[in-house]
């Protein structure tokens, strides 16, 4: 979304965040501000004060944002469907562009028949030498699963358990689970910053019996490229049973020379995750606990941001937003941190080393910089990430990656730095226990 709604400069005509009785000129200015900012979490906390200042178009458009922000998804396109009646207001690109995001609500909500009907929206729109590949492919995927159930998540009453394992893997660990289907065992790490479906090896989904429904599907990891895409009957992980999960099916998961011990070939995303709703990860009992009570509902600090969710948190007084990515074997903070945050990173961080990353797509290499311990204030309690790397800023004309959007990434030491944390990606919330 960033940087698609600039055609609303126009209304900015000053900052007025400190203002007590907003006139509607200044609430306007606001809220397209903080649109145009994509601070969706400011957003969200400051639009119910202004909301009936706010002009219909402008509204409707912050609703969209907010509620896809707090994984509303359903109520994000219910907003985007009405944005028609604002064309004139809000130009055709913004429409045009609002279509788009509509897609990313209905692969987030298992919508696939409505991203279906979108995407020829989408393709009927465009000239037929600008339908991108992007587009066909999203369209092989959305109809592959159209008719198909969505996943389901079966489970026994009571307390669940889900036996984890810690594994280390490079510097860091990974967070392991066993699955089984059929006769067939296999592990799968648990992995929050896998979007839209969970991953597996060409060879781990022959093991499984992955069915494949669909082929050249167009993804994005460390690097674009292409996998099919299968679905797995049921899926046992520990006490739970899960149906008609779907899968991206890599040729490998990352690069055969990685030289990496103990990596897996399965990967578990917030496909599954979201609908197992509450997890308490307590480490010393190596274990996940999906309560049969869950908590009292809580403040929300996790958003959703194109389908990847951020962990609200505070550092020195400051909002940090982390990518919440527990398929991360060490937390990293990013080239954002470190512009924000230059002058601590001067006086705290260590001599320039080098930083490799991998993922689907490849491995990655930067710049960075150690920092001893950052202390991170999550709700009332806080966490100690400890030996974390400040990426730098790419030089020349190298991309981004997934890991340095944001603030940065928090990895499995995030969830062990504690002795009992809960988190729901349905309920948007991530809690330190004890």
């Amino acid at each position: 979304m960033r940087g698609l709604l600039l055609m609303l400069a126009a209304l900015l005509v000053g900052t007025v965040a400190e203002a007590q009785n907003p006139t509607p000129e200044q609430a306007n200015n606001r809220v397209a501000e903080l649109i145009n900012s994509a601070d969706y979490v400011t957003l969200a906390a400051e639009l119910p004060a202004v909301r009936e200042m706010v002009v219909e178009s402008l509204r409707t458009l912050a609703d969209v944002l907010v509620a896809h922000s707090e994984g509303r998804f359903e109520d994000s396109n219910r907003a985007i469907g009405q944005l028609g009646n604002y064309t004139e207001q809000l130009g055709a690109a913004t429409i045009f562009a609002m279509q788009n995001f509509a897609l990313i609500n209905h692969l987030a909500s298992e919508d696939y028949l409505g991203g279906k009907a979108t995407v020829e929206q989408l393709m009927a729109a465009l000239p037929a030498e600008a339908s991108s590949g992007e587009l066909k492919s999203i369209h092989r995927w959305m109809s592959a699963l159209a008719e198909r159930e969505r996943v389901e998540v079966v489970r026994p009453k009571g307390d669940v358990v889900i036996p984890v394992e810690r594994r280390r893997v490079g510097r860091g660990e990974h967070l392991i689970v066993r699955g089984k289907a059929g006769a067939v065992s296999e592990d799968f790490i648990f992995d929050t910053g896998c979007s839209y479906a969970n991953m597996v090896s060409r060879a781990a989904a022959e093991r499984l019996g992955v069915e494949i429904v669909a082929d050249s599907i167009i993804i994005t990891g460390l690097d674009k490229g292409y996998v099919q895409l299968g679905i797995l009957p049921e899926l046992q992980i520990g006490e739970v049973k899960v149906r008609n999960a779907t899968f991206f099916v890599a040729d490998e998961m990352v690069p055969a020379d990685s030289a990496v011990e103990g990596l897996c070939e399965a990967v578990l995303g917030t496909h599954i995750i979201r609908k197992l709703g509450e997890v308490r990860y307590e480490r010393a009992a190596e274990r996940f606990v999906l309560p049969a009570t869950p908590s009292a509902p809580e403040e929300r600090n996790l958003v959703c941001d194109n389908g990847t969710f951020y962990l609200v948190c505070h550092q020195r007084g400051e909002r940090l937003m982390l990518h919440f990515d527990t398929g991360n074997v060490k937390s990293q903070l990013s080239p954002r941190y470190f512009s924000r945050f230059h002058s601590y990173v001067e006086a705290e961080a260590g001599e320039v080393e080098q930083s490799r990353s991998g993922g689907f797509g490849g491995v990655v290499v930067r710049d960075a910089r150690p920092i001893g311990e950052v202390q991170l204030q999550i709700g009332a309690a806080a966490a100690t990430l400890r030996n974390i790397y400040v990426t730098l800023p790419p030089k020349g004309e190298a991309a981004f990656t997934a890991l340095e959007s944001g603030d940065g990434s928090a990895g499995v030491d995030l969830l062990a730095a504690s002795e009992v944390v809960t988190f729901d990606l349905e309920k948007m919330f991530y809690r330190i226990d004890k």
